[in-house]
């Protein structure tokens, strides 16, 4: 793991000599990047309102996550983790820390309900973490969570959350493989109700640890993911934090 330390807005650097990069006032891009003049971060396992969408220049509460984001680095001493891959623009993925306390950027954005979790990487113990954060946050309504665009829809009713990125809830009729993909089916016709999937190889590798979507069959399962138009609003998990078992029905 790789780790940096610099100062944001501060003017001064602290930072690892064989890096060579100028990692001074880092400001807030979104409500889960931000960036210096030489380098793009995103925050991982979390997603925050974007600036651009398929229906508007920029989804609700982005102006007010980005705020919180640049008042949490004002002035701060910011530590990052390398996460995991760059993206495909360079950007890097971390974790990261203000003025060396316990609790990530991450946690910090959850709990004010200016992010969601998107979970990414195999930090599982943060990502649990940031569930329960998140938990909280929506039941207290803090932030993004008052507002009616970023309600949990129900998957009967999902077709309004295609195109963005959303946390779904329902009874799962069916959880079957089939032509390479392991399905979690939401109603009885899968060429129109919610479904979630995810590729074979994945389902296989999560049974070895111990987490089995056909267990979930009849239970009532939250998800979250990008939504998108395929046979009916649909996700493809490709991570088993984006699966949470709520209750067998």
């Amino acid at each position: 793991m790789n780790r940096r330390t610099f100062l944001a807005g501060a003017g001064a650097v602290i930072a690892s000599p064989s890096r060579g990069e100028d990692l001074l006032n880092a400001k807030a891009i979104a409500g889960d990047r931000f960036e210096t003049a030489t380098q793009e971060y995103h925050l991982a396992d979390i997603i925050a309102p974007s600036a651009f969408t398929l229906h508007a220049d920029a989804e609700p509460y982005f102006d007010e996550a980005r705020a919180k984001l640049g008042d949490l680095l004002d002035s701060a001493r910011v530590d990052v983790d390398n996460a995991a891959a760059k993206t495909r623009w360079g950007a890097l993925v971390v974790h990261a820390r203000l003025n060396g306390g316990a609790l990530t950027l991450q946690e910090r954005l959850v709990a004010a309900g200016a992010a969601r979790v998107a979970p990414q990487t195999d930090d599982l113990a943060l990502i649990d973490r940031l569930l329960a954060l998140e938990a909280q946050a929506r039941a207290r309504r803090s932030g993004l969570w008052a507002l009616e665009g970023f309600r949990v829809f129900n998957a009967g009713a999902a077709e309004d959350a295609i195109g963005a990125y959303h946390l779904i809830e329902g009874q799962v009729v069916r959880a079957t493989l089939a032509r390479g993909r392991f399905y979690l089916n939401f109603g009885e016709d899968y060429k129109t109700d919610f479904t979630a999937s995810a590729a074979s190889a994945l389902y296989r590798r999560w049974v070895k640890q111990e987490f089995d979507l056909a267990a979930l069959e009849g239970a009532r399962v939250r998800i979250r993911g990008f939504v998108q138009a395929i046979n009916g609003p649909s996700v493809d998990l490709t991570h088993r934090r984006q699966v949470e078992a709520l209750e067998r029905v």
